[in-house]
């Protein structure tokens, strides 16, 4: 378990189309990831209720089981969200029963319930290394519209945000705070 920091920044689909072209130039070329991000919960939503969430995400052939708990965004206008974060690669063909594999927080607020396939949405994932900064520029597609948006994950998040607000600036890229997460942009979407 970890907690988990990083700046989430909203772009419209041209900011975002520039910063793929820039961040190759700076960067280099990126690692393509394709994402299939599936949610679980109880039908009575007990792990939304407790702050929790459970997802399984299939990417470029991996199977990734990730635990997230209640975040926090910062208010001082970065955009850093803070969370904690657990996650193991599944291995393929696993039969194991999700709920088992777990972490007990998240199993004790199962309880006796049982864990159902809510549904979810895919991503377009191009990632770089800058130091000690993971750029992530995503294009997430919900079925019903198109996200777009720069997640720097970071245990730096100040310096993250003087170096990368400087260069968007500089590029004429605009940005602004995102304040939710995809699975809670997805959940208003979908009710």
């Amino acid at each position: 378990m970890h907690t988990e920091t990083e700046l989430k920044w909203a772009l419209d689909a041209a900011g975002h189309a520039a910063l793929a072209q820039r961040l190759a130039e700076l960067l280099g070329p990126p690692l393509q990831l394709a994402q299939e991000n599936r949610f679980y919960d109880t039908a009575d939503r007990r792990l939304r209720a407790a702050g929790l969430s459970v997802r399984v995400r299939r990417e470029n052939g991996r199977l990734l089981l990730t635990c997230k708990g209640r975040g926090r965004m910062a208010r001082d206008g970065t955009g850093t969200h803070r969370r904690e974060e657990w996650e193991r690669e599944l291995p393929a063909g696993s039969a194991e029963p999700l709920a088992e594999l777990l972490p007990e927080r998240w199993r004790a607020a199962l309880g006796d319930g049982r864990l159902q396939l809510l549904g979810g949405f895919s991503n377009r994932r191009q990632q770089w290394r800058d130091g000690p900064h993971l750029l992530c520029l995503d294009d997430t597609d919900f079925g019903v519209r198109h996200d777009y948006e720069l997640e720097i994950e970071t245990a730096q998040p100040a310096a993250a945000h003087a170096r990368w607000a400087t260069l968007l600036a500089a590029w004429g890229i605009a940005w602004e705070p995102q304040p939710h997460t995809k699975l809670w942009r997805w959940l208003a979407l979908v009710g």
